[in-house]
């Protein structure tokens, strides 16, 4: 343990020395919260939700469960936490949420035998703040008035990933326990079990008294829910995923019809087209796409040209392969071209640019829908004129499907005692039921990770185009890696693809990342070992 304990430190060291280096950039947060919106992300209201074009499909069919994926179940780090925008009370959801399980009777045998949950307190470390975190303090009260074994959660706002990380590694760091309840990405989960700190869910999710139905794992999108089994530690699940957001191509359909076009773009080539002839409507530098330096955009982009960020095994990088090389290239062009841009303000976000028509596309989170809902309206209200048509399709790839780059947090437990583990687990399977599920996503703005959460949603996909175009995509998930080393190399891949925009020669920055990055997951490797 101390060896461990020396080398958690050594890497906190090393992570602060390389943001330094960076200019401070740590893992971002990039989804769209603009500084006019006055409350939290959530789903857009219909009142503020422009209408999508005409052909936009917005069906509820449950999505496949067979969407391809990382052999790694890898994830994102730049869904959106923290936020400003309305949330919609009326958005209709069928059902009510119910208590989890029926009854508190104890187990009488399996691994939980005799292990008593009544009357727990558990503290939840998460993200959310803002209105988002008010309407989440009302299903944790629904809850802890409602279930039967008498648990109490405590929801504790931490800002976002990035604070709750900081606080559970200074809490490992220091011997301290961190909440029996925390949020985070996968590659977090790996650096966390490092110490042990995490509980393995395989035994709670099995379990015949206090587990799942086989019926309800079938429930959830396979992708999503192996998604935290972990191969490096002997396939210990230590996450579970309560819901998802997905990396999409915001377009103004409005200007593009202005332009000529009846459909946003489906390949590079008439992205780059339809760029640059919005660019040059506008003359000035602006009217194209807003570039996105960040590493979800440097693994979206490598997706949509047909490639991947890993070696095929899945447990080494691959930051240097000719997809990355094109579609680096293309941007690089684009920019040059003066058909893509970067904000002049690093840390400010794409949506009142995009609303005030300085670009005709701008990418990030399905989680800034309701921000782009919100800046749409507002700049239609300024201008005393109609709303322009807006929607979301999928990063334009070369092959015949998209590859869509979908992330998410999830809750993990820590290690405590018996009896609260067992109740915040219990917590947990309330909270990815169908109809708590239903209630949340109106809340967040979030997808469901069950497929039957879909069904409880009423006309909100409906009223929701924009939303509903984003969930015809989920059959196209794919993820991220879920690296030990990823958190580190994220903040790599970002400096490499600004690097590239402005000038570095394209394969040898590439080559340079990929050896940086190889070299730091075998170091944390052999910590594992």
């Amino acid at each position: 343990m101390q060896r461990k304990q020396f080398w958690f430190v050594t890497l906190l060291l090393i992570a602060a020395l390389m943001v330094a280096a960076c200019g401070g950039a740590a893992t971002a947060e990039p989804a769209a919260a603009p500084t006019t919106a006055p409350e939290a992300t959530v789903a857009p209201t219909e009142a503020t939700t422009a209408v999508t074009e005409t052909t936009a499909t917005t069906s509820t069919t449950t999505v496949s469960e067979t969407a391809p994926v990382s052999a790694t179940a890898p994830v994102s780090e730049t869904a959106p936490v923290s936020a400003t925008a309305p949330v919609s009370d009326t958005a209709p959801v069928s059902g009510t949420t119910s208590a989890a399980p029926g009854n508190c009777d104890l187990a009488t045998d399996g691994a939980f035998a005799g292990v008593d949950p009544h009357g727990q307190k558990i503290t939840w470390w998460h993200n959310h703040t803002g209105a988002r975190e008010e309407k989440l303090k009302v299903l944790v009260d629904e809850f802890n008035k409602s279930n039967p074994c008498g648990i109490t959660v405590d929801a504790q706002s931490q800002g976002n990933y990035d604070a709750i990380r900081d606080k559970v590694n200074a809490s490992i760091s220091a011997g301290e326990q961190p909440a029996a309840l925390i949020v985070g990405y996968q590659n977090d989960q790996e650096f966390y079990q490092l110490n042990n700190a995490l509980v393995d869910l395989n035994p709670y999710v099995d379990d015949p008294t206090w587990g799942l139905s086989a019926d309800d794992k079938k429930d959830f999108y396979a992708s999503f829910f192996g998604q935290s089994v972990h191969p490096i530690f002997d396939n210990q699940r230590l996450g579970f995923p309560p819901n998802r957001s997905m990396e999409v191509l915001y377009y103004n359909a409005t200007w593009l019809k202005e332009l000529g076009y009846d459909a946003p773009p489906t390949t590079p080539e008439q992205f780059k087209e339809m760029a640059c002839k919005a660019a040059a409507a506008n003359g000035d530098g602006t009217g194209g796409y807003i570039l996105r330096d960040d590493a979800s955009a440097f693994a979206s982009w490598t997706y949509a040209f047909g490639g991947d960020i890993l070696t095929a095994d899945g447990k080494d990088y691959a930051l240097n392969t000719q997809a990355t090389i094109d579609a680096m290239t293309l941007l690089k062009d684009m920019a040059d071209q003066k058909c893509a841009f970067f904000l002049g303000d690093p840390a400010a976000n794409a949506n009142p640019d995009f609303a005030a028509r300085h670009a005709i596309f701008a990418q990030g989170s399905s989680s800034g829908l309701p921000f782009y809902a919100t800046d749409m309206a507002n700049a239609a209200k300024e201008s005393g004129k109609p709303a322009d048509e807006w929607g979301v399709t999928a990063i334009p790839h070369t092959s015949k499907d998209p590859k869509q780059n979908v992330y998410g947090g999830d809750v993990m437990l820590t290690v405590t005692n018996p009896e609260q583990q067992l109740a915040a687990w219990l917590f947990v399977k309330w909270f990815t039921t169908p109809e708590t599920q239903a209630k949340w996503d109106v809340i967040s703005g979030y997808f469901p990770t069950r497929a039957s959460t879909l069904d409880l949603l009423g006309d909100y996909v409906k009223k929701n185009k924009q939303w509903g175009q984003a969930v015809e995509l989920l059959p196209f998930a794919y993820y991220e890696p879920q690296l030990i080393s990823y958190t580190a190399v994220r903040d790599e891949m970002k400096k490499s693809f600004h690097e590239i925009i402005q000038g570095a020669e394209i394969k040898a920055t590439l080559d340079a990342l990929n050896t940086s990055a190889s070299e730091k997951q075998a170091e944390l490797m052999k910590e594992v070992k």
